[in-house]
């Protein structure tokens, strides 16, 4: 007897939790179909080795295509010309959230990576496709942030942390130079600070 009162009760909480999943749904895809057009508006979580939402498996190394679209397109930079707070890009990290990308200026964000790190990325492209600097540092840092290798983040002190994975093209191939990549971020604003390529495989 006890057991068919308990019944009901687990079905209504059942039905309570799914309908409480169900409106949560609703109201986050009303509120990203509301958000600025910017690279990873909707991106979603990919842990290591899982398989992406494209079909690709994610092994924490970053795979720039050697040819695709100009990123992250001339309607997104001209607002950093009126706004430094500006998106240029969102990533969901399994770590800290929601991140972002910003305008920024010559400390942090993507001005500040274009001053001090375009002829880093112009060396990791060329000779490996028709894509521009900033389309390698942007699917290097949505790819790091997103899928990144077992032990990262890690803590980079004074409230920053780092992330950091193996760099290769879709042919296989890998920078002579600089064949990783590292970005770090504010885990208090929850803004990356910059990403640059390195020698140096980790943080």
């Amino acid at each position: 007897m006890p057991q068919q009162r308990r019944r009901p009760a687990v079905t209504v909480v059942a039905a309570v939790i799914a309908a409480g999943l169900v409106a949560g749904g609703f109201a986050l895809t009303a509120q990203r179909s509301g958000e600025d057009p910017v690279i990873g508006g909707g991106a979603s979580t990919v842990t290591p080795g899982a398989t992406a939402a494209d079909g690709t498996t994610r092994d924490g190394t970053v795979t720039i295509e050697r040819s695709g679209p100009d990123l992250p397109g001339g309607d997104v930079l001209d607002r950093c010309d009126a706004d430094r707070r500006a998106v240029v890009a969102r990533y969901e990290t399994a770590a800290l959230g929601r991140v972002e990308l910003q305008c920024g200026t010559s400390g942090q964000g993507y001005e500040h990576i274009r001053v001090r790190h375009t002829a880093d990325w112009q060396d990791v492209v060329r000779g490996h496709g028709s894509r521009d600097w900033d389309d390698a540092m942007l699917t290097a840092v949505r790819s790091v942030l997103e899928a990144p290798p077992a032990g990262y983040p890690q803590d980079a002190g004074d409230g920053k942390v780092c992330y950091a994975a193996p760099v290769r093209f879709d042919d296989g191939s890998r920078p002579s130079a600089e064949p990783n990549v590292r970005v770090i971020v504010s885990e208090t604003t929850d803004r990356v600070i910059t990403a640059f390529p390195t020698d140096d495989g980790g943080c």
